[in-house]
């Protein structure tokens, strides 16, 4: 007898993503790292040109699937740097992309509300 597949699925972790969503979650890694010390003055405007340039080829490898993951994984990166930095966090999402910056950015405030029900140790619905 073979197991169902709701119950091969609950296991995946997100060290199972797949080697374009990796590629795509360093590239935008990057980008935001930089965005925050640009504040501090440490990165040219071609180093941001390449950031981006980078974002955007491992973007477009990626499946839909992937595309909505990478968009949940951002909306925690900005998301845990926004609380972090007490929200002088610039987003650098919509020079990269204008669709992924609203889906992030529409997300944003569903995620906030996720992280401070974690926090307080309430469940959300």
């Amino acid at each position: 007898m073979t197991t169902p597949a709701v119950a091969q699925n609950q296991g995946k972790a997100s060290s199972d993503a797949g080697l374009p969503l990796r590629f795509a979650q360093r590239a935008f890694a990057a980008l935001i790292e930089e965005t925050v010390t640009e504040s501090a003055g440490n990165i040219g405007a071609f180093r941001a040109a390449q950031l981006r340039s980078a974002a955007r080829r491992t973007l477009s490898a990626l499946s839909a699937d992937d595309q909505a993951r990478l968009q949940r994984w951002l909306a925690l990166q900005l998301v845990s740097q926004d609380l972090q930095d007490g929200g002088a966090l610039r987003n650098p999402l919509p020079r990269v992309d204008a669709m992924l910056a609203a889906n992030v950015g529409n997300s944003l405030a569903r995620t906030r509300e996720e992280l401070s029900a974690h926090r307080s140790g309430t469940v959300a619905a």
